[in-house]
């Protein structure tokens, strides 16, 4: 028995020298690589235990562990499984930084307010509510897309958008008809010193004078027919009797805070079909794209657009969101998409929503039912094990963890929210049966901003 006894000395193992990309491989066990340690904790990597940290913004400057191509995000996945929470708790953890400013689109919540209201009012702004049919009688928010603030030839770019939304694809004379009536109105509105609005424009379309085609004559009245689609689908935005007047015809609603950390536009009271979310969205984009954001500053922007279907799934709005895309890099500005799922579209129809997806370098999914998943893996490219992990929504992808693609690299990650975050991002309140007054409170203080937005 003694004989079979060694010292510690004479059982050691001679040490393994290796690089680190070979330890990987020798030892598959340990989890991947992390991502640059600068930027906010999203929560831990599943099967590391390591903490999360991302930062799009961050890991577009050259000297990042991970280069991403652009800073736009795809967030896709079922309700109820954390979608919501995270974009909360990321822009109320970043706002920490006083170079991080915030739009969001909210289209979600119950009783005519949105999923943003709680977090407006613990960090002290006023979301500012959309609704038509109030803004003539004073007591919605209008936004003009003829805002001054908007360059000229985008403003026209606007008004095409708009007219085939309400009109369909517009001919060539319908498009020279209502650009002569645009520089009519921008005309005359200049001449009485102020902002040219929709109406204006209905005037001159419906009470044209001469034009010239070239050196070809263009007479009044065939102004009059080649703009007769435009003026019918204008007449329904500036008609107090129609559905969809009040939003878009006069000038912009004073109050609203465009230079404030963080916005917010409430859409719930806004019909889900028909045109109406495509026309705002046809408008907000470009409103925001000139009045929101200053190339002159150093402030890194992020839009986040709550269902962003309602944004790639209508070509005329697509279009202009895509130019805002593209030039993300060179305005500072971060584009969050956030999806139910990808049958949402119809990618083959628009391809100006396929060019959006494709400029997202981050892509966060939380679980799907399992055709969506394997749908999703193949046009994301993703792994044989994030494609079975999407479809496993009682153990992997349970609520609150996502698979999130970061360029190349692929991780399990769970999100952690504090007490006062929970609070905050809860939307199943409803269902819940726990009080809310029961929770403790957060440690960390939430930073108050300065109000300033319209109601």
């Amino acid at each position: 028995m003694l004989e079979m006894l060694r010292r510690q000395t004479q059982t050691r193992r001679r040490a393994v020298r290796s690089t680190t990309s070979h330890a990987c491989g020798l030892y598959p066990a340990i989890g991947g690589a992390g991502m640059d340690p600068r930027g906010v904790i999203i929560g831990r990597e599943a099967y590391s235990g390591k903490a999360y940290i991302y930062d799009p913004f961050i890991l577009y400057n050259p000297q990042a562990r991970i280069r991403l191509a652009s800073g736009h995000a795809l967030i896709l996945g079922k309700s109820g499984y954390g979608k919501s929470a995270l974009e909360k708790t990321y822009v109320l953890r970043q706002l920490r930084f006083r170079d991080r400013h915030f739009a969001v689109l909210d289209a979600q919540g119950e009783d005519g307010t949105g999923e943003w209201d709680g977090i407006a009012r613990q960090v002290g702004i006023t979301p500012v509510r959309l609704v038509y049919g109030a803004g003539a009688a004073g007591h919605g928010v209008r936004i003009n897309p003829l805002d001054e603030r908007i360059p000229a030839e985008h403003q026209f770019k606007v008004l095409v958008s708009m007219m085939e939304i309400l009109a369909g694809a517009l001919t060539s004379q319908t498009k020279f008809a209502l650009a002569e009536a645009h520089r009519t109105a921008a005309a005359a509105a200049r001449g009485q010193q102020r902002a040219a609005v929709l109406s204006d424009v209905l005037d001159a379309l419906t009470a044209p004078g001469p034009a010239l085609l070239g050196q070809q004559p263009v007479t009044p009245q065939e102004l009059m027919e080649w703009g007769q689609p435009a003026a019918l689908a204008l007449d329904s935005l500036c008609n107090p009797s129609r559905d969809l007047a009040g939003m878009f015809d006069g000038p912009t609603t004073q109050g609203i805070d465009l230079d404030a950390r963080l916005i917010v536009f409430d859409l719930t009271k806004l019909p889900r079909e028909g045109e109406a979310m495509p026309l705002l969205m046809a408008v907000i984009g470009p409103w925001l794209r000139f009045g929101w954001i200053k190339p002159d500053d150093r402030i890194k922007r992020t839009l986040i657009v709550e269902e962003a279907w309602h944004v790639l799934s209508h070509r005329p709005v697509a279009r202009l969101f895509e130019e805002l895309v593209r030039y993300g890099r060179r305005l500072g500005l971060s584009f969050w998409a956030v999806l139910h799922h990808l049958g949402d579209l119809l990618l083959e129809e628009a391809p100006e929503a396929a060019a959006i997806l494709k400029l997202t370098a981050t892509r966060v999914l939380y679980h799907m039912d399992r055709d969506e998943a394997e749908a999703t893996a193949d046009y994301l490219g993703l792994t044989d094990w994030a494609r079975k992990a999407l479809a496993d929504g009682s153990n992997v992808c349970a609520p609150g963890r996502a698979i999130w693609q970061v360029g190349s690299r692929i991780n399990l990650v769970e999100h952690i929210r504090t007490p006062l975050e929970i609070r905050l991002t809860d939307t199943n309140l409803r269902m819940a049966e726990v009080s809310v007054g029961r929770r403790d409170a957060a440690a960390a203080p939430m930073i108050r901003l300065h109000k300033g937005a319209a109601t």
